[in-house]
């Protein structure tokens, strides 16, 4: 009888026991409410210490900074611009004093005074021995001829210029037109233009125009122009521009 009393107390203290082992909590695991409420360090200082990462710093926009814009001085590559080619060039010239009585044929005068002139040209064209040549289809051709200064040719001798008579015989040349005009600076001048058809060359016929220019002392200066065609615009402006810079140096 004592053995099953003392067999039953001992059964009962191991259950007594069982259940507290049950109910006390392993001191290894956590339980749930420590497991939510823990804080956790290491994510904290995740968050603290977080920025943007590599990537992201790569793939941002760099923010760039304008430079204010100054007067910069120019580079040696840079050149300046070249000033314009000009377009005439002045000559100067020596002509001797003649004599004519049909304004086409001259004999020196008595005493073969002489004085200078100057003249300007155009800046292709060349002059020798008193001659100007110009470019031409890859040549050249003569374009004027100063011939002679004319001492005091009165106002007489200038009407009867000015009447000049086309029908007058010359071998060499047909006479076309007279024409009567005052150049910029009040000097008068008469063209008298004709046709004539030089013996060898490559040029069949030409226009000489003959130019008498009188200043106010009465001496006039006779050039010959060579037109290549008598109505183009152009070759009689040309005409008048050198007619304009014409100065005679006694």
């Amino acid at each position: 009888m004592k053995r099953i009393i003392v067999l039953a107390l001992a059964v009962l203290l191991l259950s007594g026991l069982c259940a507290c082992a049950a109910q006390q909590p392993s001191a290894d695991v956590p339980s749930d409410k420590e497991t939510a409420s823990a804080p956790m360090e290491s994510s904290a200082e995740t968050k603290d210490n977080s920025g943007p990462s590599e990537t992201q710093k790569e793939s941002e926009p760099a923010v760039t900074q304008a430079e204010p814009q100054t007067d910069s001085e120019p580079t040696e590559t840079q050149t300046e611009p070249r000033s314009p080619e000009p377009e005439t060039k002045t000559v100067s010239l020596t002509l001797p004093f003649m004599n004519t009585e049909d304004f086409v044929s001259f004999w020196p005068e008595d005493g073969a005074r002489s004085a200078g002139l100057s003249l300007e040209i155009p800046a292709d064209w060349t002059e020798d021995a008193g001659l100007f040549y110009c470019p031409l289809d890859g040549g050249v051709r003569k374009v004027m001829e100063p011939v002679c200064l004319l001492k005091e040719m009165d106002d007489v001798k200038w009407a009867e210029l000015a009447q000049f008579d086309l029908t007058q015989p010359d071998g060499e040349t047909e006479y076309l037109s007279v024409t009567s005009g005052v150049d910029a600076n009040g000097r008068d001048y008469i063209w008298l233009l004709g046709k004539s058809w030089p013996e060898g060359g490559t040029i069949s016929v030409w226009y000489p125009c003959f130019c008498y220019l009188r200043d106010t002392t009465g001496t006039t200066v006779v050039l010959t122009y060579y037109l290549m065609d008598p109505e183009a615009q152009a070759a009689k402006e040309e005409l008048v521009e050198i007619i304009d810079s014409i100065r005679i140096d006694y």
